[in-house]
């Protein structure tokens, strides 16, 4: 075999070893990355349970607040209705001080 011959066998067993070791560590990251996204998706599967019984009060609280709300409209629809309306007193714009 001549100079180049053997230059160019090792390089390519160079080369092909590099390969096959960047492909190895390629592969090591790869499972490491699915091992984190695994624990990344569990973690973010448990902070939506979390949330999602935390927002169940907080939803039949509001709808309580909504239903108090909406029994204080009915209950001035019917004094309007009964004609139990309060008069609504006058206001004086002349008796407060401008000069403040």
């Amino acid at each position: 075999m001549t100079l180049p011959q053997i230059i160019s066998m090792v390089s390519t067993v160079l080369l092909t070893t590099v390969a096959i070791i960047v492909g190895i560590q390629l592969i090591y990251i790869l499972k490491e990355l699915r091992y984190s996204l695994t624990k990344v998706n569990q973690t973010i599967d448990g902070v939506s349970g979390t949330l999602e019984k935390i927002s169940q009060p907080a939803l039949g609280f509001f709808a309580l607040l909504e239903g108090f709300k909406e029994s204080g409209k009915i209950v001035e629809s019917i004094s309007h209705l009964l004609g139990r309306d309060k008069p609504k007193p006058p206001v004086d714009i002349d008796a407060y001080d401008s000069s403040l």
